[in-house]
């Protein structure tokens, strides 16, 4: 977690995937900013459901893309 920083670029569309090397073991990351006033839980709760949907092979972000017919161009995210 993270304050939110206005000046920074934050990855909103969940297609890049980050990882953390931990004793060379490459753990998943992600960097979740947050705001005062915000449902943390549900955040975090949705965060938690699209990393497992992730591990068992189905990507939202990019059905999403590929519904859209978007899937070839992905520069504008």
């Amino acid at each position: 977690l993270e304050a939110w920083d206005r000046t920074k670029n934050y990855d909103r569309t969940g297609l890049e995937s980050n990882t953390y090397d931990i004793l060379g073991v490459k753990v998943p990351s992600m960097l979740i900013p947050v705001m005062p006033g915000r449902n943390l839980a549900v955040i975090l709760e949705t965060a938690a459901i699209n990393n497992r949907q992730k591990e068992m092979g189905y990507n939202a972000a990019q059905e999403l893309l590929n519904r859209l017919g978007l899937q070839n161009d992905v520069s504008g995210f």
